[in-house]
């Protein structure tokens, strides 16, 4: 599969979406996963939510090219010149919606990247015509998580089984007119 240019900059990350022989590649042997990109990372990376959904994110991109960017993307500090986390969609959009999640490893939380990484994303999803809506998802108790989604203009849509729904618009970004 050929895969298109994607990679988004932003102040200080660079964030590039998972190909599938990445994906495949990282499920096999994820102490690999820094000869590809010719930089290290933190041993705490990927977690085990990048792990599960890689299989998923391989089988959807062997049926659909379409659905690459609608899956995870890797986030790497450029100035230090290191893997940090990720970040990506839940797959591609239904109805208009699509989920977001992300990752960053402990020893790099709290400097705002992932708020950094959000809001990159999100101007990517709402450039998509078919993007509307974006929504998350995270435990109550963890309040840095809340706090960015909601810094990133996500509201409290829901609360379900324990874990808090949230959604962002893209009028909220970028007017009922406009689009980027």
């Amino acid at each position: 599969m050929a895969t298109r240019k994607m990679d988004i900059e932003s102040q200080r990350l660079f964030i590039k979406p998972i190909s599938i022989e990445e994906a495949q590649n990282l499920m096999v042997d994820a102490e690999s996963y820094p000869e590809w990109l010719d930089v290290p990372y933190d041993a705490l990376w990927p977690d085990d939510g990048l792990k599960a959904l890689l299989p998923i994110y391989v089988e959807a991109l062997e049926k659909d090219e379409k659905e690459y960017g609608f899956g995870p993307w890797i986030m790497l500090d450029k100035h230090k010149q290191m893997v940090i986390g990720d970040i990506g969609f839940k797959g591609s959009p239904i109805s208009g919606i699509v989920e977001i999640g992300y990752y960053v490893s402990k020893i790099h939380r709290n400097q705002g990247y992932a708020k950094e990484a959000v809001e990159a994303m999100l101007q990517w999803a709402f450039s998509h015509e078919d993007v509307r809506i974006v929504t998350a998802s995270c435990q109550p108790s963890n309040i840095p998580s809340c706090r960015v989604l909601e810094s990133c203009g996500f509201m409290k849509s829901r609360e379900e089984d324990g874990v808090v729904w949230f959604e962002t618009r893209k009028e909220r970004h970028y007017g009922k007119d406009r689009t980027l």
